[in-house]
């Protein structure tokens, strides 16, 4: 008779406690019916003991990898890679700025990271913004001017003009020596920022930038598993994990490689190249071009499926004056040097079409690919009609002004980065894409476009600017690919600065001196030496590089008021320094305008409030009692002059001042009436 029900129960909880011959007598069962189901129940127990033991044998590198990570977040390794940081120390976390520290996402075999453009944004976005975030290379930001040098600022200029009851918020993200991978990788953190339109300029930087197929910075030539890396490399660990390859496979280069190019030597241009022989349609060729294709395809989709209008603009280079940096015979195509010889060939003979064509077909025989190739504007072209993104013909703009219709020097300072009126063109050309695109049709007030020439004086560009811009080129130029061996006597070594101006433009690009403080020392400079109005301009080229400081008003202004005597021009000046932050300063100053125009007022109450900050401010006072008597007020007057008089006896003008207000009193008091 076999067990029942109760009686396997019972056999289950008490198994391992009892004997099968104490489970007989206590459920009255046969031994050997009991030994046999016990015999049943002990591999189900250890099963689940195994069970239990893999599931913790699992758990430990699964929690090992859970501390690694929340430890290296805790000690920040790598720093903060966010594209955006919204700094508490100088903007209360008001405002949002470019992540200097996001490109360590990418650049683990280099060690300067390139960096980003001074572009701010409410960090709570208002319902009045119009907020455009632009994407690309070095080219987007703006090398080698940087700053007021970027094409988007053009853009912003016109489009403030034409949108006056909008706030707009158009950031600069582009850095060099990115492609589209690193676009693609920006696009989660750009629609977390409600973005209400994209720009794009990138190609060039294909093949050589960060992850690129020839770069040495890569990680595969496919677009998918690439995409897959850049998810993965948002954890420390990973990074980690990465940068220890990296150092390890580093060290073998360096250890076995050609000694041409030691580690960390050279420009960033000449570190970011691995692979210099990509010929026209070489598989190298094709996989860049997959790559790109690719890239586009996710880049456009993703803002479109998020209804954000993008602008992706045609690329232009140096087709005329920059001769092919590698030139290699291959069984389809001749060597680009040969190309290049016929086509000056045919411009100087007039052939100007005919010397278009050979310009084109040598640049893309180049074998060291710096310069995009020209099936990449034809991709940007198809890309934009498929997925709904509106193309900007920058490089049509640049070919239709170019002398001879053929780009060279007159637009590009070398292969491909753009001079002031390139740069200027390609702003000006999305603009007017954008205008034409009928996305904000009934906003925009075209009648307050203003001349173009406004808009190109408006970059702000000084003679520091362009010596800065110099000494850039000239690095870059002074080396590989331009030269096949740096002259050791040459450039930097040998130059001697012409004059304060170049030698500060030097110490920027040479040393740490920063863009901004130079701006200022050559405004010092300037106004040391009479020459105020160009002293002004480098504060305009401070103010419209950081509109959210006020320092630069606050300079501009003093500069108006002190020494040029313009009250006119300083008063808004003023007014802006003392909206950002209202202090001692820009209240006596702005208090001392508004008096000089006859708002009396206003003028007192500001001059009150500057002693607010400041009750010892003995300017304040003295020019508050000359408001005071100004505006009848002989009584009150005399008594901000008196307390002038405890605070600073000697204060220039004070004896005589008091005098007259002597004066005044006695013949407006009722005696003399």
């Amino acid at each position: 008779m076999g067990l029942s029900n109760k009686q396997k129960n019972y056999i289950r909880e008490q198994y391992r406690k009892k004997s099968s011959g104490q489970l007989a007598r206590e459920i009255k069962a046969d031994p050997d019916d009991i030994a046999a189901y016990i015999e049943t129940l002990q591999p189900t127990a250890d099963g689940r003991k195994k069970l239990i033991f893999l599931a913790i044998t699992l758990m430990i590198p699964v929690l090992f990898f859970v501390i690694l990570e929340s430890s290296l977040r805790l000690f920040n390794y790598r720093g903060d890679t966010s594209l955006f940081e919204f700094p508490e120390e100088y903007f209360k976390g008001e405002y949002g700025l470019p992540n200097r520290n996001f490109n360590a996402r990418y650049f683990f075999n280099t060690a300067n990271l390139p960096g980003f453009s001074n572009d701010a944004f409410l960090a709570d976005k208002p319902d009045t913004s119009f907020r455009v975030f632009v994407m690309g290379g070095s080219s987007t930001a703006g090398y080698p001017y940087g700053f007021n040098g970027t094409f988007s600022r053009v853009t912003a200029d016109a489009m403030k003009d034409v949108m006056p009851g909008r706030l707009i918020e158009v950031v600069n993200i582009g850095a060099a020596a990115v492609n589209t991978y690193t676009l693609y990788d920006q696009i989660p953190e750009i629609l977390a920022q409600e973005p209400d339109a994209i720009f794009i300029y990138t190609g060039h930087n294909e093949y050589y930038g960060a992850l690129g197929v020839g770069s040495s910075e890569q990680f595969g030539a496919f677009p998918g598993f690439v995409r897959t890396y850049l998810r993965l490399q948002r954890l420390k660990t990973f990074m980690l994990i990465r940068d220890f390859i990296a150092t390890v496979s580093g060290w073998i280069a360096t250890t076995m490689a050609d000694e041409r190019l030691p580690a960390g030597d050279g420009t960033l241009m000449q570190r970011m190249v691995q692979d210099q022989t990509i010929t026209l349609d070489s598989d190298a060729f094709l996989l860049g071009k997959n790559q790109f294709e690719s890239n586009l395809d996710k880049i456009l989709s993703r803002f479109d499926k998020n209804d954000i209008p993008v602008f992706i603009s045609s690329i232009a280079s140096n087709l005329k004056d920059q001769k092919p940096f590698v030139s290699i015979r291959s069984d389809k195509h001749p060597p680009a040097e040969e190309v290049f010889q016929r086509a000056k060939e045919h411009y100087q003979a007039g052939n100007y079409q005919d010397a278009y064509e050979k310009f084109k077909y040598a640049k893309d025989l180049d074998a060291l690919k710096f310069r995009a190739p020209e099936i990449f504007n034809e991709i940007i072209r198809k890309k934009a009609e498929i997925h709904n993104a509106h193309y900007v013909p920058a490089y049509e703009s640049l070919q239709a002004n170019s002398i001879n219709g053929i780009i060279g020097f007159d637009f590009m300072l070398e292969h491909l980065h753009a001079n002031q009126p390139g740069y200027f063109h390609i702003g000006k050309s999305f603009f007017e894409s954008f205008a034409e695109s009928g996305i904000l049709e009934n906003e925009l007030e075209l009648t307050e476009l203003r001349d173009w020439e406004h808009y190109f004086d408006a970059m702000k560009l000084s003679e520091l600017d362009d010596r800065i811009a110099y000494h850039r080129i000239q690095l870059l130029t002074g080396g590989w690919p331009f030269k096949d061996e740096p002259d050791p006597y040459g450039y930097p070594y040998g130059y001697e600065p012409e004059g304060f101006i170049d030698d500060v433009a030097f110490d920027v690009v040479h040393t740490a001196k920063r863009w901004d403080q130079a701006k200022l020392s050559i405004a010092e400079y300037y106004t040391e030496n009479g020459a105020f109005e160009k002293a002004l301009s480098e504060y305009k080229g401070l103010i419209r590089d950081q509109p959210y400081n006020h320092s630069p008003y606050q300079f501009a202004g003093r500069l108006l008021l002190q020494y040029m005597n313009d009250f006119d021009r300083a008063r808004p000046h003023f007014e802006k320094a003392w909206s950002m932050k209202p202090s001692n300063y820009n209240a006596r100053m702005l208090g001392s305008i508004e008096v000089n125009d006859g708002n009396y007022e206003r003028g007192i109450s500001l001059l009150e409030q500057a002693l607010e900050f400041n009750e010892r401010d003995v300017q304040a006072m003295f020019n508050l009692s000359g408001a005071q008597a100004m505006n009848g007020q002989l009584e009150t007057a005399y008594e901000t002059a008196m307390k002038l008089r405890q605070v600073q006896p000697g204060f220039p003008g004070l004896d005589s001042w008091l005098w007259q207000l002597e004066r005044q009193r006695q013949q407006h008091s009722p005696e003399n009436q």
